[in-house]
């Protein structure tokens, strides 16, 4: 990613967050107080961060760290590591793969997968969904092994999400998926985005691996947590 990847991120978070297009400007540690959260919520992107909720909670917070917001404990929602990529992917481990883009192969995948698992990918609300089935049948009647879909933020981020079958992990399936819905959101003019638990070294490695760039952490913490 350059510089030019990085402004659109900030602008694109920033409006996400119902901020001024210039509050996470490159070096800003910005704070914003709003009265009506229910939660306090951190942002870091590369050299700048924002500090969003009411004010005794921004209060509370700002005597801490940036380093020391971003690893804040068991936060209700977070840490989440934020990933991006700028280009597209050339390898393409699976030759022909047999893709479904159809809903009902995505729905036939999270009947097979832990509740956290599919409520992490989110792929029912996502579009441009991406399902590897198994070519030992009629796609049909194949079975999904793993699936990526991508949904639109601020009209320039693609916000991916990649679920996998438990019995169809660690084969690469998931990255086959990653890789084509990946090139299709940088096809269709976005920057990629992928969201993971900081805890969950499985998918940092693999947005590593289909050229991801850590550049950010999310972190939302209930007021009875602060």
């Amino acid at each position: 990613m350059d510089s030019h990847h990085h402004d659109i991120i900030r602008l694109a978070w920033s409006r996400r967050l119902g901020l001024g297009d210039s509050a996470l400007r490159s070096g800003s540690r910005h704070r914003e107080i709003d009265p009506s959260a229910t939660s306090l919520t951190f942002l870091r992107l590369g050299d700048s961060s924002v500090l969003l909720g009411p004010q005794r909670a921004v209060e509370s917070a700002d005597k801490y760290t940036d380093d020391q917001l971003a690893l804040r404990g068991r936060a209700r929602h977070g840490p989440t590591v934020l990933h991006f990529a700028g280009d597209i992917g050339t390898t393409l481990e699976r030759h022909d793969p047999l893709i479904s883009h159809e809903l009902a192969h995505v729905l036939a995948l999270e009947a097979l997968c832990a509740p956290d698992d599919v409520a992490a990918a989110d792929l029912t609300r996502k579009r441009s969904w991406f399902t590897l089935l198994g070519d030992d049948r009629p796609a049909d009647s194949a079975a999904p092994l793993a699936g990526a879909a991508y949904l639109e933020w601020e009209g320039v981020l693609a916000d991916v999400g990649v679920l996998t079958a438990p019995d169809a992990r660690r084969l690469g399936n998931a990255q086959v998926v990653g890789r084509l819905v990946t090139n299709d959101a940088v096809d269709e003019g976005m920057i990629p985005q992928w969201r993971t638990s900081a805890e969950n070294g499985t998918a940092r490695r693999l947005a590593a691996r289909l050229g991801y760039q850590e550049w950010g952490v999310h972190v939302s913490i209930g007021l009875d947590e602060t």
